[in-house]
């Protein structure tokens, strides 16, 4: 697991797990894997808008919903939330390298540790746990998405398509 992603955790006192797996390099991998429900398993997609980068949290057999996002992010305003986005795309690799300083594949959920404002599907506030990256390709993380709203402060609503 992620060093910096374990410190936070362990400071915030969020309860999680570490499984275990093959290696895979997406979140639907992920689920299949580890015979696990797709709607629990989320999927993390740095996007870039004209005015900076942003985190959504989708579930893993989704898609990101870019008009939606792009509405969410304009709505709130402030550079926080990303301004008045008027354009907005998947980040490319190069951008996961500099932004994250990871691989694609290997993006937790946890935005702000980079300082990114970080959207959260609602739908994922659903099942009891939450499973997504620990920032490893052998590695996935289990928590309560209560825990992980209370850490994380992301701005819910729909955002997967």
């Amino acid at each position: 697991m992620d060093a910096k992603l374990k410190k936070f955790l362990e400071q915030n006192k969020i309860k999680y797990e570490v499984s275990e797996h093959k290696k895979v390099y997406t979140a639907f991998n992920e689920a299949e894997t580890q015979h696990l429900n797709v709607k629990e398993v989320a999927k993390a997609v740095l996007v870039k808008t004209d005015t900076g980068y942003a985190m959504v949290i989708v579930p893993a057999a989704k898609y990101v919903d870019f008009t939606k996002v792009k509405k969410a992010l304009s709505a709130r305003g402030g550079s926080a939330f990303g301004g008045n986005a008027k354009k907005i795309s998947m980040a490319k690799e190069a951008d996961i390298a500099k932004i994250l300083k990871t691989k694609i594949g290997l993006i937790h959920p946890f935005g702000n540790l980079y300082k990114l404002p970080v959207l959260l599907d609602s739908a994922l506030l659903k099942p009891k746990k939450l499973v997504t990256s620990a920032g490893s390709y052998t590695e996935s993380l289990e928590l309560r998405p209560k825990d992980f709203v209370k850490a994380v402060q992301p701005l819910q609503g729909s955002f997967s398509k």
